[in-house]
């Protein structure tokens, strides 16, 4: 999961927002693709098929393919690294998208409060509630499908942000825009059906498949009903109508 659209809470806080946005998202998009397949390619001279497929933490054995005894320390500092851009994630870009929904009334207004840094602290303190529930209710355990699960359905939001892109080109071919995607509407066609064969095989294990999307399931109902409560009786607009203010 790269997420390059956390850059999107940036658009306040740059020049030309129009023009650097997608760009810094394209740039973002190939140095990963590019750090990806050297890193598979590195894999692959060093390490055998079934090496990687039955190790639990694969880059670690990789590292030590590379690096020996120090490659442990060089794998835990990338670890760690990974997670403290996680938690950067979360606790700031996702906050920030909640306060723009909520001034937008598409979330609860409650979101829109902000402390004297302009943090907006109440997203913030309930994404880190967010994340502690699942951990005390089902323990450490259930993290690997837990991570597979909010994966899933944050595939499933691309599928859904691609089907928007060809939906509003439809309705609205004239619509002004600040970006244009690029060969449309191939990036689309192949967004959904790579991000749908991923969805459809990404549990490591056929015992977990179950409940990965059991989880995924819940979470997408829950959301859905919300949503759909929110947009019918709080916005007091149609499902599918798009929000031209």
């Amino acid at each position: 999961m790269v997420g390059v659209e956390f850059i999107c809470p940036l658009i306040n806080d740059v020049k030309n927002p129009n023009k650097n946005i997608p760009r810094a998202m394209h740039l973002s998009l190939f140095i990963i693709f590019t750090i990806f397949v050297a890193f598979a390619y590195g894999a692959s001279l060093l390490m055998d098929v079934e090496s990687i497929m039955g190790s639990p933490l694969p880059f670690i054995d990789y590292a030590n393919a590379v690096f020996g005894k120090s490659g442990l320390i060089i794998a835990a500092v990338m670890a760690v690294t990974a997670t403290c851009s996680t938690m950067n994630t979360i606790l700031s870009a996702v906050p920030k998208m909640l306060h723009g929904m909520a001034e937008n009334k598409q979330a609860f207004p409650q979101l829109k409060i902000t402390n004297k840094h302009n943090v907006p602290w109440v997203g913030t303190l309930m994404m880190a509630v967010g994340i502690m529930i699942p951990f005390f209710i089902f323990g450490i355990d259930a993290l690997i499908p837990l991570i597979i699960a909010a994966t899933t359905s944050w595939l499933l939001a691309y599928c859904v942000a691609h089907i928007d892109v060809i939906v509003l080109r439809k309705r609205l071919p004239n619509q002004e825009r600040p970006y244009k995607t690029p060969f449309y509407p191939v990036p689309q066609i192949l967004g959904i059906a790579g991000m749908l064969y991923v969805a459809a095989n990404n549990s490591p294990a056929p015992e977990m498949t179950q409940l990965v999307y059991t989880i995924a399931g819940s979470i997408l109902l829950v959301l859905s009903v919300i949503g759909a409560l929110w947009v019918k009786l709080y916005m007091k607009r149609g499902l599918f109508e798009p929000d031209m203010s």
